[in-house]
């Protein structure tokens, strides 16, 4: 199913992409929703589904997605900026087991990746292990 954009709906979809500190898992999923909350849900590279919510302001203006996952670890990501050119938000955050998380949303990452470096074959990195981006 093709994650598309459709503003003002429910319905609306965008890739999310995260880093699990250094160790190589990473994240790929979807957030669901417009406005001021939704969904969202996905899978690691280790094997396990995390599915969650997000919220569009916190109490201290951050974004803010909670996830739990089927291996019993909870994540918390704080979306605090956003790239004016490519619309892609970057989060920061860490899992219950104290890891960091380093997460990126949106339908131009890879274009995001490429402004940011100069490299129109920029690649998403987690440790030594490459998120795909499609």
């Amino acid at each position: 199913m093709d994650c598309i954009l459709k503003p003002g709906q429910e319905s609306s979809c965008t890739p999310l992409v995260a880093c699990v500190g250094e160790t190589g898992v990473y994240f790929t999923g979807r957030a669901f929703g417009w406005g001021e909350r939704g969904t969202l849900a996905g899978t690691t590279n280790a094997g396990y589904s995390c599915k969650g919510t997000w919220i569009h302001r916190n109490l201290f203006g951050a974004g803010q997605a909670n996830l739990t996952c089927s291996n019993g670890l909870q994540v918390v990501v704080f979306y605090t900026s956003i790239d004016s050119v490519t619309g892609t938000v970057i989060g920061h955050g860490y899992t219950s087991d104290r890891q960091q998380i380093d997460a990126w949303s949106g339908h131009q990452i890879q274009k995001f990746l490429a402004n940011q470096s100069g490299d129109v074959d920029a690649k998403l990195m987690c440790g030594m292990v490459e998120i795909p981006l499609s």
